[in-house]
Order: structure tokens, then C-alpha cells, then sequence
């Protein structure tokens, strides 16, 4: 029997995990299944082929899940499994010219290198099945969506394959420590980025700026919670960033002014963390007088106190 070329060898992959049954196949199952693995008998090099396939899926778009039956941490434990559904087109979806053409804009608007690809991965399978072209009309609109974190990448990563993490995060009174988090979801919340991870069976959000050091993988994997307790955590994040409003006195004309939409001298917006929004504030100098919170006034006034002190 002839080898198989990568290409086949990702499409029996795929076929099998697609006909696997609910409780998904474990990596001994894979390896005996598919042709492609079973003809290479060294297993450092089986262990990398199937890391680089796995990845590959999820870049073609496969929705690969890792899942520890039982609870189970050990990775010789862990069973591998394809959703049928996510193969399935809603029959009643149909997509205009406009929606396409803002979807292939949402697509551009990552700077990261691995959401670029996978937009345009995206994209490209959007108009493979025929779809509508985009409109041209929505072409001088150019977004970007902006993810400067260096743990940014490795969370995405972890969280696409389902890998527990180690983070080193600090709190705003200064104290540091290191978390073991399963990563769920970044949002962009409030112009902060926000990670949703469940640390002890507790979903709670992390701040990427207060991530000081590099995401560390353990290799372990874990089980996504439901849809409602994620659905749940969201809401609350939400409440609570609408339940932090800060008000600002702006100076016309200032860099201030500008930043914060440039239409009025006194300014209402939401925040997440007092502290990282006293820093952000501090970079406007006189420009920016904050009216409320008195806790935010003080936070400010505190940090220049200091700044005098250390230079006097």
C-alpha cells in the first residue's frame, strides 16, 4: 500500500474522528486507524507528526476537541473528537452582499498572525460554497483590531486547544502569583483585554496587562464548562464594568480631549480595573481632572504625591 501524503492523512484523520463515537477516540485508537500514522514506527516522530496535525486541522478549520473523560488529568487519558454540527451550513442562512463584503472587513481587521489566518481561512471557505460577493461599497472602511499582549497569542492557542496554563498575574495592591487557569475566551472589554478562565471549577476574568511573564503550557488538558455558566460569567463581567463609571474634566483641544472622542469637556466612561485607568490617565497630565470616583481622585493624587516625593 502506497504512503499517504499529508493531505490524505488529515482527511482520514478527520474522517475518523468524524465517525468516532460520543466518548471520542483516544490517541492509541488515532494512531491505529490511520494509515499515515501506523507506517511510521518511531514514536518521537509519530508524537510531532500528530502535534502538527492537530494544529493543522484547527487552522483549516476542524474543530478538534480534547476532552478528559472521568476528570481525569492524565494526558495518556485524554480522547480526541470532531463535532458533526460543526461541518453543518444552516440550510435557512443566506448572506448578502453587504454582510459578506462587512465579514471579509471583520476578517482584515485582526494584526495578529494567527486570527489573520484564520479569517482568511474563513473567508476563503465562505466563497468556496458560492456565496455572494462582498459588496465594494464597504471598501474604504478599514478596521483593526489591536492585541499588543505578548500572552495574547499563547492564550488564544491554549484556549483553541483546550490546554491548562500557567500565568503570572498581578493585582492591582502589587501582589504577584502564579495562576493555573483554563483559558475560555478573550473579549475586548472596555478597551482592556479580558481573559474568561476557570481556576478551581470558579470561571473569573483575568486582565492580559497584569499577565508580567510569559504564559506558561502544563500539557494538561481540560473540559470546556457549559455555554450557561460562560454565558453567565459574561453577564456578570458586563454588569460590572457598567456598575464602574468614571467622570473626567477634559481641557479643549488637548491630546486629552482628542482620545476621548473629541465632542465635549466632560467626559462619563466605563471602566474594569481603577488602577490600570489611574495610569492611563496619569500619561494626560494637567489635561485631565477626574470628578468621580473620589477613590480614582485619591488613586491619582497619591501617584503624584509620589512622583514629587521621589524627585524632590
Amino acid at each position: 500500500m502506497a504512503s499517504q501524503s499529508p493531505a490524505e492523512r488529515l482527511f482520514t484523520l478527520t474522517c475518523c474522528l468524524m465517525a468516532a463515537p460520543r466518548i471520542g477516540l483516544s490517541k492509541q485508537d488515532i494512531f491505529e486507524s490511520v494509515p499515515g500514522y501506523v507506517e511510521n514506527d518511531n514514536d518521537e516522530a509519530l508524537e510531532r507528526q500528530f502535534e502538527r496535525d492537530k494544529k493543522a486541522l484547527r487552522e483549516l478549520g476542524v474543530q478538534l476537541e480534547v476532552v478528559n473523560f472521568g476528570g481525569s488529568e492524565d494526558i495518556d487519558a485524554q480522547r480526541y473528537r470532531v463535532e458533526l454540527g460543526d461541518f453543518s451550513w444552516p440550510d435557512e442562512l443566506e448572506l448578502s452582499a453587504e454582510q459578506m463584503g462587512l465579514l471579509e472587513l471583520a476578517g482584515r481587521a485582526w494584526n495578529t498572525k494567527q486570527f489573520a489566518l484564520s479569517a482568511r481561512a474563513g473567508i476563503g471557505r465562505l466563497k468556496s460554497r458560492g456565496m455572494v460577493e462582498s459588496s465594494r461599497e464597504l471598501g474604504f472602511i478599514a478596521p483593526r483590531i489591536l492585541a499588543r499582549h505578548a500572552s495574547f497569542e499563547p492564550l488564544a492557542t491554549a484556549s483553541a486547544e483546550n490546554e491548562i496554563v500557567l500565568i503570572d498575574y498581578r493585582k492591582s495592591d502589587g501582589s504577584q502569583s502564579v495562576r493555573e487557569v483554563a483559558p475560555l475566551r478573550l473579549r475586548l472589554v472596555q478597551g482592556e483585554w479580558v481573559l474568561l478562565a476557570q481556576e478551581k471549577g470558579e470561571i473569573k476574568n483575568f486582565l492580559l496587562r497584569r499577565i508580567v511573564a510569559k504564559v506558561k503550557g502544563t500539557g494538561k488538558a481540560f473540559s470546556n464548562p457549559s455555554e450557561e455558566s460562560i454565558a453567565a460569567a459574561e453577564e456578570d463581567l458586563i454588569r460590572f464594568t457598567q456598575s464602574q463609571v468614571a467622570k473626567l474634566s477634559v481641557i479643549a483641544d488637548s491630546e486629552a480631549f482628542w482620545h476621548f472622542g473629541g465632542y465635549a469637556t466632560e467626559v462619563e466612561l466605563n471602566f474594569m480595573d481603577e488602577a490600570l485607568l489611574a495610569e492611563d490617565l496619569l500619561e494626560f497630565g494637567p489635561d485631565v481632572e477626574v470628578l468621580s470616583p473620589q477613590t480614582l481622585k485619591q488613586r491619582i493624587q497619591q501617584s503624584l504625591r509620589k512622583v514629587v516625593s521621589d524627585h524632590a
